[in-house]
């Protein structure tokens, strides 16, 4: 490497390298002349920091520099954090009770239409309508087991959507 300012002695068609000033050794690395088949190029390295972070709050730091612009800001900013997370709780609450409402009147009306489907296929089959009282009987049974299925693979769905998102979080 004829460019290298540790190089005592250059190749006699390349041009002498400029003395560095002072740099650190970051710098020095950052930017270096390379001589490939004859030709001179420039290597230049840039260093990059990115600093992410997820959830709610800013870092201490931040936190800091908005108390020293806004009076109060890091408390208002705390304050604004609980307040969400309190009314999250809160419409989970109001969810989850939703859920379980819809879910037992799920299963008050399908023991109304089991009840009255069966009786209705018993009542046929009795008065002198076998035929007709199996198929009742058959479609309200059958229509039942479906929708009790259903439901559970739904809610077997989402239970491993929520366990993957779950892991990702926890990662």
């Amino acid at each position: 490497m004829s460019g290298d300012t540790n190089t005592p002695n250059p190749s006699p068609g390349s041009p002498r390298p400029e003395k560095e000033k002072s740099k650190s050794p970051e710098e020095h690395l950052a930017e270096k002349v390379i001589e490939i088949a004859g030709k001179q190029a420039k290597l230049v390295v840039e260093k990059r920091e990115i600093s992410m972070r997820s959830g709610p709050l800013p870092d201490p730091a931040e936190l800091d520099a908005y108390n020293k612009i806004i009076p109060n800001g890091a408390d208002r900013i705390l304050k604004m954090a609980e307040n969400q997370a309190a009314h999250r709780i809160e419409i989970e609450k109001i969810v989850i009770g939703s859920q379980q409402k819809q879910a037992s009147r799920g299963q008050i009306f399908g023991l109304t239409i089991g009840i009255f489907g069966l009786g209705s296929a018993t009542y046929a089959a009795i008065n002198g309508q076998p035929w007709f009282g199996s198929v009742i009987g058959g479609a309200t049974l059958v229509s039942l087991v479906l929708a009790f299925l259903n439901a559970r693979q739904k809610q077997q769905v989402e239970l491993e959507q929520k366990r993957k998102l779950m892991s990702r979080v926890l990662e």
